[in-house]
């Protein structure tokens, strides 16, 4: 799915949720599957906290989804994207023809 972004406000909150490389690399590991905190934490070799704050910003971002599920210990909170793509359009009026053949 395609996230096309337009207002400034809108913009703003999804340029800063993408500000860290920490946050992209979590984008890119659950971008085809589901993945739990540990599981993230576990591959970027991070703190489940710091993993935790991590997608704390890209769920307030509205970048993923987050789902709970019965895990061997309780309850797994698991991870993934919402969008494939993101596109911030800067102005409306003015979109170039090149940009939209060749996203």
């Amino acid at each position: 799915m395609e996230l096309v972004v337009t207002d400034p406000e809108d913009i703003l909150n999804i340029v800063i949720a993408l500000s860290s490389m920490t946050r992209i690399n979590i984008l890119k590991l659950v971008a085809n599957e589901p993945k739990s905190i540990t599981e993230i934490s576990d591959e970027l070799r991070m703190t489940k906290g710091n993993i935790s704050s991590q997608v704390a910003n890209l769920e307030q971002a509205g970048l993923i989804e987050i789902n709970y599920e019965n895990g061997n210990k309780g309850i797994r909170k698991t991870i993934k994207n919402k969008y494939n793509r993101i596109v911030i359009i800067i102005n409306e009026n003015q979109v170039d023809d090149a940009a939209i053949k060749n996203p």
